[in-house]
């Protein structure tokens, strides 16, 4: 598993992130948790440059246990939300299967529910350290793919803005020199 925050400068409006979220073809979006469409109204409310949070636990495994993700989820919010009771912010969870791996996302309005302040769920700067924690501790606690593992580093990495035939010959060298 990993997680991931979205970028929420010019990441669109609220009903643009619940909107990309709930369609998805096929079935593949499922409501785990929460109302989306509530957790948009309250974002769209808001005067916060940064109404909103949203990102994803990204699982490389492709579904686990209903129990096993409820589980996670609530982990998630107690780490995320540390000190906060349930009824003091918003979270709405959507199920995405569309890549052929789970993605657990999640859209927080960043308000605290009960007195109206701002609530800022995930500061990079200060919280990176924490959901690294989090994602390792969750990984080992339900033998999930660990994406730090050596075996899955890559040898070349490249920006997918390169032309097709830089990229092609970027990876035939990289070929020849992993052979």
């Amino acid at each position: 598993m990993i997680i991931k925050f979205f970028p929420s400068n010019g990441a669109g409006s609220p009903k643009a992130s619940i909107d990309y979220l709930l369609k998805k073809p096929d079935n593949h979006a499922k409501i785990l948790q929460g109302d989306p469409r509530l957790s948009q109204e309250i974002a769209e409310s808001l005067d916060f440059a940064t109404p909103y949070t949203v990102g994803c636990l990204s699982f490389e495994e492709p579904d686990l246990p209903e129990n096993d993700k409820r589980e996670i989820m609530a982990r998630f919010e107690s780490s995320m939300f540390a000190g906060l009771a349930p009824e003091q912010y918003n979270i709405s969870w959507i199920q995405h299967t569309d890549k052929g791996r789970l993605e657990l996302n999640f859209f927080i309005p960043n308000v605290e529910m009960t007195s109206g302040k701002r609530l800022q769920p995930y500061y990079d700067k200060a919280d990176r350290p924490l959901a690294e924690n989090f994602k390792q501790v969750i990984n080992h606690d339900y033998n999930l793919t660990d994406p730090n593992d050596p075996r899955k580093q890559q040898t070349l990495i490249t920006t997918e803005r390169l032309p097709k035939a830089k990229k092609d010959a970027l990876n035939a060298i990289n070929d020849g020199m992993t052979a």
